[in-house]
């Protein structure tokens, strides 16, 4: 058996976890193994020990990597032209958008654990969401209760939108009736980036 060639291509943690996320999109993390990936890029099995030092690490780092993709995405959408309301549905479409076309990914940024990893992927949640809780605060400027509201308004978005996300995800809502769902539910939120009142 010819030996793994040593890498000669650049920085191998982050060639490890390019692989790892192709193959994490194509079948899931259940079927992510460093041995595996290591004989694919061709180097020894110790080699990326200083890097992950078990695949759990790995896996941690991919929900990082997760994390600072979606972020990047929903900055860009807060970013559109508009006032709040205009600014909630950009960030709606971009969530969906990126967790329907990252479902294995997904489920792994929010399936993390307790342990070595927890904080970096927590940090990276946090700045991820940002946008969103930034977009409702600027609608309800201030300290006080108008903060609060904010936040609070904030959170329901994106439980929304992750359950949302979720049901598309596993088949519940069938693609033609994204668009009118995602319309609803932003419908939820009126001009001043607060849950609109159920109507009487």
């Amino acid at each position: 058996m010819t030996p793994p060639r040593p890498y000669h291509h650049g920085n191998l943690r982050q060639a490890l976890l390019d692989r790892a996320a192709t193959k994490l999109h194509e079948k899931g993390a259940a079927e992510l193994s460093l041995r595996e990936l290591t004989g694919e890029i061709g180097v020894t099995h110790a080699a990326p020990r200083r890097y992950f030092p078990d695949r759990q690490s790995l896996l941690d780092a991919l929900a990082v990597e997760g994390f600072a993709r979606l972020g990047a995405r929903l900055r860009e959408a807060a970013a559109t032209a508009g006032g709040p309301a205009e600014r909630i549905r950009s960030l709606a479409d971009a969530y969906i958008g990126f967790t329907t076309s990252e479902p294995n990914l997904v489920e792994l940024m929010f399936a993390h654990k307790h342990g070595a990893g927890a904080e970096a992927i927590a940090r990276g949640a946090a700045e991820a969401f940002a946008p969103i809780l930034d977009v409702f605060r600027q609608a309800r400027p201030g300290d006080g209760p108008g903060a609060q509201d904010a936040q609070r308004a904030g959170l329901v978005f994106l439980a929304t939108f992750q359950g949302l996300a979720g049901l598309i995800s596993c088949g519940v809502v069938p693609p033609h009736q994204i668009d009118d769902l995602v319309t609803d539910a932003v419908a939820r939120f009126d001009g001043n980036g607060r849950p609109a009142p159920d109507p009487a």
